[in-house]
């Protein structure tokens, strides 16, 4: 596997695996931005590359890729609706606090 811009290290998916779970939330917040920096449109034409290989597993009876990246993608896409949802609620609060202020001249 190539890492740290050219430097050969021999290590496999699953050392990949076990040290990207070691990160804390923030490493992978980080992992994520780096990897689609180097990778950019590209990464669309990998995802889809992966998903048919992981297709090809799971017909197989291996499940646990496909498992696993569906678990992660689901919670991850419903817990950043969320989030979104929150920081909305959050916006329309200020500003309704906001637009009564500004009509009584007071502080909320």
């Amino acid at each position: 596997m190539k890492v740290l811009h050219g430097e050969s290290a021999d290590l496999t998916a699953e050392q990949v695996a076990e040290a990207f779970w070691e990160l804390g939330s923030d490493e992978h917040c980080r992992f994520f931005a780096h990897l689609n920096r180097i990778a950019g449109v590209k990464l669309c034409f990998q995802m889809a590359g992966v998903v048919y290989d992981m297709t090809k597993l799971s017909d197989a009876g291996e499940h646990d890729a496909i498992s696993g990246f569906r678990t992660m993608l689901a919670h991850a896409q419903e817990m950043h609706e969320a989030m979104t949802e929150i920081r909305c609620d959050d916006a329309r609060r200020g500003i309704v606090r906001f637009a009564g202020t500004r009509r009584t001249g007071g502080h909320a």
